[in-house]
């Protein structure tokens, strides 16, 4: 895989809705679970809105300009 550096914005988009995913496929059974009663309904759309926000802080951290490393220059050399 290339550094995250390198990444394009289509595969930025990519990567962070695939760590969405396993939890994405949630939100159908959140939404039988509450036509059967035994959740409420706000429960799917509050999932839905929480994945959006986690696809969306995935897309900006793998974005360019975020290595991970202090600023303050205090990490040790590599």
């Amino acid at each position: 895989m290339t550094h995250p550096h390198h990444l394009t914005p289509r595969h930025r988009a990519r990567l962070a809705l695939s760590s969405v995913l396993p939890t994405l496929l949630t939100v159908p059974l959140c939404a039988a679970l509450a036509i059967a009663g035994v959740l409420p309904w706000s429960i799917a759309p509050t999932v839905a809105v929480a994945l959006a926000i986690q696809a969306a802080v995935a897309y900006v951290r793998s974005g360019p300009g975020l290595t991970g490393r202090p600023s303050n220059g205090s990490a040790p050399p590599r």
